[in-house]
């Protein structure tokens, strides 16, 4: 159990910090999309755009918390962690945190569908959905196996462009950008789902 308890407690750091990076695009999407803030109605705002083009920049960051199920893989295989610690300790907390942090990809897609549809952007939302995905899909291999942030972009641009045009012609970079296209896709419909079958139980 103390194995288990020194995994559980050493997780919070690495932890944190990659719920606090999904949260972010969540909370601007309350801001950025919410139809009664006033000071954001004018979509040609210069700061609503500043905080759309930060939005984008760190909405993979949500669902990128789904391949952090290899950690999980890597504490089930401690050789000397007990059951008892397994089922009470490490597998709730990364149950939260995968469901947490997914979860905030889901509720910003959701505020930004809603907040496009109110203004008669877009009428239906698979396409836009889609296409987010697949590029979130593409953020999360670059953040997963060329090890690039978000800010990336601004601290370093020009790793950040040739990581991109190497990955062109890369199998590797084919197979797992469908790949976690795949993955996130499913589990964006799940997760919406689940959502909005809350949100209607709440209403009733």
């Amino acid at each position: 159990m103390f194995i288990a308890w020194d995994l559980f407690t050493a997780n919070f750091g690495w932890m944190g910090w990659n719920l606090f990076l999904a949260f972010i695009p969540l909370a601007l999407s309350l801001i950025l999309f919410n139809h009664n803030q006033r000071s954001y109605k004018d979509w040609r705002n210069l700061l609503w755009w500043l905080g759309f083009l930060i939005f984008v920049l760190f909405l993979p960051n949500a669902p990128y918390i789904a391949t952090d199920v290899i950690h999980l893989i890597n504490d089930l295989r401690e050789p000397e962690i007990s059951r008892t610690g397994l089922l009470f300790l490490i597998i709730p907390q990364y149950i939260f945190f995968l469901v947490a942090g997914f979860e905030c990809y889901v509720m910003s897609l959701i505020n930004l569908y809603t907040y496009l549809q109110s203004r008669n952007i877009i009428n239906q939302a698979i396409w836009l959905e889609l296409a987010i995905n697949f590029v979130c899909a593409v953020g999360v291999y670059l953040g997963r196996f060329n090890r690039l942030n978000s800010w990336n972009i601004v601290t370093k641009p020009i790793r950040l462009a040739r990581a991109v045009t190497d990955n062109l012609d890369s199998y590797h970079f084919v197979i797992f950008t469908l790949l976690f296209f795949i993955v996130i896709t499913t589990l964006y419909y799940l997760f919406k789902g689940a959502s909005i079958a809350i949100f209607k139980l709440n209403q009733d």
